[in-house]
């Protein structure tokens, strides 16, 4: 017996894929960004791996991640585009 695969269930997988990678991505680059940095030269009154690593890191990938959305995740239906009418 077999089932018929719901078309949503590749998209939400594709979709959890991208937002894994970008995730990743985005830890990779923190921790890259926090370990290349020393402590003295101060940005905003905090250490340079501070303020790079929790303040615009996260902005920059924010800003990255709108278009990423936008353009590669579509839109799903949530309600049963087969509803059987009695």
């Amino acid at each position: 017996m077999q089932f018929e695969e719901d078309p949503r269930i590749k998209v939400a997988r594709k979709g959890l894929v991208l937002s894994w990678t970008f995730y990743s991505v985005f830890l990779a680059t923190l921790l890259g960004v926090a370990a290349a940095f020393g402590n003295e030269p101060l940005m905003f009154g905090l250490p340079r791996w501070v303020a790079l690593s929790c303040l615009i890191v996260p902005v920059l990938f924010v800003v990255a991640l709108i278009p990423i959305v936008e353009k590669l995740i579509p839109d799903i239906s949530l309600s049963n585009d087969k509803e059987e009418t009695p």
